[in-house]
Parts: structure tokens; C-alpha cells; sequence
């Protein structure tokens, strides 16, 4: 898969930022020691794209280079790595992905950690046509005993919103275009993919900022409304098309105001997680997390903090998906034993997940 233009441009721009420090600290140690400093630096840009990639899994890769002041001025770290190089390998991995669309009475099975703040650990199913979903816990009708509580959905209410249905979900993401600026501009005005309100809107936005569970939601005008869709889509859509999931990781790094986070962040489930963060500016000190496998590069997780009149943290952590033929089954696993199905009349509301 080539490269977007639009993604070149930001990865060469970061590039040559950290090739103008290189060169900027081989000046000086040239002049103050009169010896060649260059081989201990960055890489050149133009070394492979293979190459530079490679040394990504390390996460936290440092160099030392001269900070912007002149002679005399403090050295400090720069990352050798970017934001842009991180979601690249990223959108290499999810191209990588099966293409295969579910069979309509197929289940997508995934299985998370929620932290909102106390955490539990959730596994669930949901029939690819919409119909039926499932999960681990207990109800009356399982008179005590922990058994896997299938109910019916498809006359619950719904909002036409991404995630609801998976069959649906797959559809509309599958008409996406691939070029990331495309892409980035068809989901920041459909309201299929909003993400509930924009924390960089005014504090006191007034009635046409006000949304209720059904109201229509109004375009992501701000970065930080494009960044939280994008990570909305990668947290209720576990099965996108792989060259979509690809064009979903090169579309943030259009997007102004991402940052790599220096060290290695726990997402939900205590996994170490390559992140990368974005600062809503808001009145609330909003602040969002992507988490990705710092050896693969794929999907981790996510994780909103708020830091208003209280502090508040909710995260999120996806720990395996795939596809299987029966609910109550895990990939790769034996269908369950029919005993331990219990279907629920009405949908299973009432039904306590099982803890970690």
C-alpha cells in the first residue's frame, strides 16, 4: 500500500525537524572537539522506510541534540521516533488484517477491560445481523449459576450510530475512502460517526451545543472532535475493513495536536501500550489516549481523562476479538455446551457481567 500524499508531507515535515537538530548538534560538537558527531544521531531521511521503522517496537528510542538558543544552550532528549512514523506502522499492521466480511448469523466475540474508574472485565457477543447479542453472567432464569445470557436486540431503540450493528457498522465504514484526508473529512460530517460533544466547544455553548440521546449531532469542526471520532470508530468497531483500519490510523496523523506520549503508559488491562495523546484545551483539561502494541502496533485501547471541578478517568481496553460461529464461543474454541445457553426474555438488562 503507497503512502498518502497528505501522510508523506507530515512525515517528512517531522523528519526534517529532527534531521535540522542532527545537524544542529553536529555543528557544535564539530566546533567545541573538533571530532565527527554525525554517526551517533538520527538516522538520515533517507534511509528505508523498513529500516527507520524498525527500531519503533523499542518505544522510547532517545538521542540527545542541541536545543533551540545558541551556543551555550542546555542539551535535552528528542524521541527518535514521531507520531506520524508510529500511526504508519500501525496502518501497515491493520492493512494486514482479514478482509473477510461475517456471515449474517456469525458472532463478532470480543472480550474487554472498563475502567469508569473501578474496572470489570466484560466478554460479549453480538450476532453480525443485529439481532441478538450475548454476554457472560447471571439472571433469574439462570437460578444462580453463571451461564452465557443471549437476548434480542433488534427491537431495541436505536440511534444509527457507529458500532449499534455490526452488519451496518461494516457497510458504511467499507464506503469510506482510503485516502486519509478523504477519509478524515467524510467522518467529521457524517453524524453516523459522532462521538457524542466536542470538549473543545465554548464552556457555555448555549441551546445549539445542547444534544440529547437521539438529536442530530452537528459536524467535528476542531481537532479534537476529529482525534475523539476517529478513536470512537477503533473502540466500538472491533471488525473494519482492513484498508479502511489502515486509512483510520493515517487520518490522525493529519490531524494537528497529537502528541507521542515519552514513556510507555498500562492501558485497562495493565498491558504496557505505545500511546498517543491529545490535549482538548478545554475548561475541563480534557485529555484522550490511544494505546497501541508497542511491538505490533495494534489497537490497545483508549482512555479520557477530565480534570474540572473533579477529576475523572473512564478507560478502556480491548484484550481479543474475532469472529465465531456461536455465542459463548471463543476463536479457535469448541462451541458451548447448548446447556449453558439461556436465552432471555425480555433482553437480558438486568444481567451482571462476571468480574476479572
Amino acid at each position: 500500500m503507497n503512502t498518502p500524499t497528505g501522510f508523506k508531507e507530515r512525515l517528512g515535515a517531522e523528519l526534517a525537524i529532527l534531521e535540522k537538530a542532527r545537524a544542529e548538534r553536529a555543528a557544535e560538537e564539530l566546533s567545541e572537539h573538533g571530532t565527527q558527531a554525525a554517526a551517533r544521531v538520527f538516522p538520515r531521511t533517507g534511509v528505508r522506510r523498513g529500516v527507520a521503522l524498525a527500531g519503533l517496537a523499542a518505544a522510547v528510542a532517545i538521542t540527545v541534540v542541541a536545543t533551540p538558543g545558541g551556543p551555550g544552550a542546555q542539551s535535552g532528549p528528542v524521541r527518535a521516533v514521531t507520531v506520524a512514523q508510529v500511526l504508519d506502522a500501525a496502518a501497515a499492521g491493520a492493512a494486514k488484517g482479514s478482509g473477510h466480511e461475517p456471515e449474517l448469523r456469525q458472532w463478532v466475540y470480543t472480550d474487554t477491560v472498563v475502567c469508569e474508574p473501578a474496572c470489570g472485565h466484560y466478554t460479549s457477543w453480538r450476532r453480525y445481523d443485529g439481532a441478538q447479542g450475548a454476554s457472560v453472567g447471571k439472571a433469574f432464569e439462570t437460578q444462580g449459576r453463571t451461564a452465557v445470557l443471549v437476548s434480542e436486540t433488534d427491537k431495541l431503540p436505536k440511534r444509527g450510530m457507529v458500532g449499534e450493528e455490526p452488519q451496518q457498522t461494516w457497510k458504511v465504514l467499507s464506503q469510506l475512502p482510503t485516502e486519509p484526508g478523504e477519509l478524515l473529512a467524510r467522518v467529521s460530517k457524517d453524524r453516523f460517526f459522532a462521538a457524542g460533544q466536542d470538549p473543545s466547544a465554548p464552556s457555555d455553548p448555549g441551546p445549539d451545543n445542547a444534544y440529547g440521546f437521539m438529536d442530530e449531532q452537528p459536524p467535528a469542526a476542531t481537532p479534537g472532535a476529529r482525534f475523539a471520532r476517529i478513536l470512537n470508530i477503533l473502540r466500538v468497531a472491533p471488525n473494519i475493513p482492513p484498508e479502511i483500519n489502515a486509512a483510520l490510523y493515517r487520518a490522525l496523523a493529519l490531524i494537528p495536536g497529537a502528541e507521542l506520549v515519552d514513556a510507555p503508559m498500562k492501558d485497562a488491562a495493565g498491558r504496557p501500550s505505545l500511546t498517543i495523546s491529545f490535549d482538548f484545551h478545554d475548561r475541563h483539561r480534557t485529555r484522550e489516549y490511544l494505546y497501541l502494541n508497542p511491538e505490533t502496533y495494534a489497537y490497545h485501547g483508549f482512555r479520557r481523562d477530565w480534570q474540572g471541578e473533579s477529576s475523572f478517568t473512564e478507560s478502556y481496553a480491548r484484550t481479543a476479538t474475532g469472529i465465531v460461529d456461536h455465542p459463548g464461543q471463543v476463536p479457535g474454541g469448541p462451541a458451548p455446551d447448548p446447556s449453558d445457553i439461556v436465552m432471555m426474555t425480555p433482553p437480558a438488562m438486568h444481567s451482571r457481567p462476571v468480574g476479572p
